[in-house]
């Protein structure tokens, strides 16, 4: 199984931790749902700019 840590990027380029063993990533618009290996979902507002499949990493870009 392979399992995601998801962060957001803020304009300043530091990185948040919003969620980890992400196993559901389903994009709405301009929000990104996120479900964990417990059933458990988070929602961010942005866009996912970069999936990292070798280190289990999620960016999204949060809006100004």
């Amino acid at each position: 199984m392979c399992l995601s840590a998801v962060y957001t990027t803020e304009t300043d380029g530091q990185r948040n931790l919003v969620c980890e063993s992400v196993s559901e990533v389903d994009v709405r618009g301009d929000t990104v749902v996120l479900t964990d290996i417990l059933g458990r979902d988070v929602t961010v507002r942005g866009v996912i700019t970069k999936i990292d499949l070798i280190r289990n990493n999620i960016l999204i870009e949060k809006p100004a």
